[in-house]
């Protein structure tokens, strides 16, 4: 079944509209600057570059920040490791790199897990695919509950979103590995580019890199691991079973080392009004059902959902034809439950919900979610449908011809262009509305908002006036203007007028000064 014209132009047409999107963060990225935390963990790296100009003597600056992070305040001993090596490090200038880092990171893992879940798995077409997946990214990108957190300040992003992006490879992988079998020549797997020993190291390493990183994304991955592992015994595959052991004996390995460290019980001791196990547990049902339906969602969920069910309901009749979809009720309950658990390690630690970071990776898991949930109601819509159809039809053939009927042509009947032209000229009407309002409430729109109004420019007047003061001032003792232009995407914190403020003494630590204090800029000059 071959997808036709139109659904071709429509790929084509959300290709063109995710690289547009791109245009205006790549022009404003030339302005973003490192800050406080950025400071903090890349100053042992920074120093040992600054110095040495040695790779070895940079990794080694990584490696004792992990360590002395993970006895003295938390255990993302792999997390910590990325968020030491930070792009500015090398020069102020490569923090510009910053965003394609994080959106790279984004695009490239969920390219890769819906390839491999729509067109190795599910064998949808291609433009279907390329539908979905740009729909996803434009909706992700565009619409970031913390865009700054998310795309712009590297500490924040290393730890949530590279996390985020690897666990979702680790998941393409580990369903390739589990469901693919290798061809007659070579060694190689039918449906991958990658030898079988090559993807098992990558798996491995993948596992560990997960289970090292930040609690939130460690703990859904422990659940499906888990979750994974006890079907496949349930349904006696034992030998996908043994396939998955070693990954999940490596990943919990790293798990209990990052959740054991001594640091942890430091930064926890610094926290009031912690609740309990159980509370914290039962707080994240409520808190899971309260964000995503009151205080996140708007206009573009609904027309995301839209724009996108079409596709997914032609990717669940190609699946359809293979697999029957039982048990319509336990696919939302489950996705109910994972999502709420990604509440629960930041109220167990602080007793808080969490910040915009927090708040990133648990949004793009939703749309995730949200779109799996929309496949398995289409499936089984679909599977019930042609349940008839094949009792009425014996001469159908083995592979399932009778699921096939009357999908074919469906995203190009008449009706269908009508219905996505209608629901994406919506969406543009809709969308032009708000960002002549909020010019921040798409990242896009924010770029070209502060590129055009000159705030981007003058920021980065501002941070190279800084930058240059920093590295030519030979006193021991510095005095800095503090930010006068905070453009949205930007600006994420600045340093205070108390040289003893922990934001101080990282940028202190970091260019190597006794100390740093912020003076408002109508005051004078930074000082020689």
């Amino acid at each position: 079944m071959k997808s036709g014209k139109f659904t071709t132009k429509v790929a084509v047409f959300l290709v063109s509209l995710f690289i547009a999107g791109l245009i205006p963060i790549a022009l404003i990225s030339r302005y973003d600057y490192p800050c406080a935390d950025d400071f903090g963990f890349s100053a042992y790296s920074h120093i040992a570059w600054q110095e040495d100009h040695s790779i070895p003597a940079v990794l080694g600056g990584a490696v004792r920040t992990v360590a002395e992070r993970w006895y003295g305040w938390q255990g993302t001993f792999s997390s910590i490791f990325v968020m030491a090596l930070q792009p500015g490090i090398w020069g102020e200038q490569f923090y510009s790199l910053v965003p394609w880092i994080m959106i790279g990171a984004m695009s490239a893992s969920t390219l890769y897990f819906l390839h491999v879940v729509l067109r190795k798995t599910v064998r949808a077409e291609r433009s279907v695919f390329l539908c979905i997946s740009m729909l996803y990214l434009i909706f992700a990108l565009e619409c970031m509950i913390d865009k700054t957190q998310a795309f712009f300040w590297f500490n924040g992003a290393a730890h949530y979103m590279i996390p985020h992006s690897v666990a979702l490879t680790l998941a393409g992988m580990l369903i390739s590995h589990l469901t693919q079998r290798p061809s007659v020549s070579e060694g190689h797997f039918s449906h991958s580019g990658l030898k079988r020993p090559v993807r098992f190291l990558l798996i491995c390493l993948a596992s560990v890199f997960v289970g090292g990183s930040n609690y939130i994304t460690a703990l859904i991955t422990a659940i499906l691991f888990l979750s994974v592992f006890l079907l496949l015994l349930v349904f006696r595959k034992k030998k996908e079973a043994g396939l998955l052991a070693v990954p999940l004996i490596l990943f919990f390995a790293a798990f209990f080392l990052n959740v054991l460290a001594p640091g942890n019980s430091v930064r926890q001791s610094e926290m009031l009004n912690r609740p309990g196990v159980i509370k914290s547990i039962l707080l994240s049902f409520y808190y899971c059902v309260e964000y995503i339906t009151e205080i996140w969602f708007d206009w573009t969920w609904l027309l995301f959902v839209l724009a996108v069910f079409p596709f997914l309901r032609e990717a669940a009749g190609q699946a359809a034809r293979r697999f029957s979809f039982p048990c319509p009720l336990l696919v939302p309950a489950f996705s109910y439950c994972l999502l709420s658990a990604m509440f629960t390690p930041s109220l167990y630690a602080t007793g808080d919900v969490g910040g915009g970071r927090i708040f990133n990776i648990i949004f793009l898991d939703f749309l995730l979610l949200l779109m799996g949930n929309l496949f398995y109601l289409a499936g089984w819509l679909r599977h019930r449908k042609a349940a008839p159809a094949r009792l009425n039809a014996p001469s159908a053939d083995a592979s399932g011809t009778g699921y096939a009927v009357g999908m074919e042509n469906g995203l190009e009947s008449r009706n269908m262009k009508l219905y996505l032209l209608t629901v994406f000229a919506a969406a543009a009407f809709i969308g032009i509305l708000y960002a002549r309002v909020d010019p921040d409430f798409f990242t896009s729109a924010s770029a070209a908002h502060s590129l055009i109004s000159g705030e981007a420019a003058q920021y980065g007047e501002e941070t190279s006036a800084r930058t240059e003061a920093l590295h030519t001032c030979s006193a021991p003792d510095i005095q800095l203007e503090l930010f006068q232009t905070q453009p949205y995407l930007l600006f994420f914190s600045d340093i205070s007028t108390d040289p003893a403020d922990w934001k101080n003494v990282s940028m202190s630590r970091y260019y190597q000064k006794s100390s740093v204090s912020g003076i408002p800029r109508e005051t004078g000059e930074p000082s020689e």
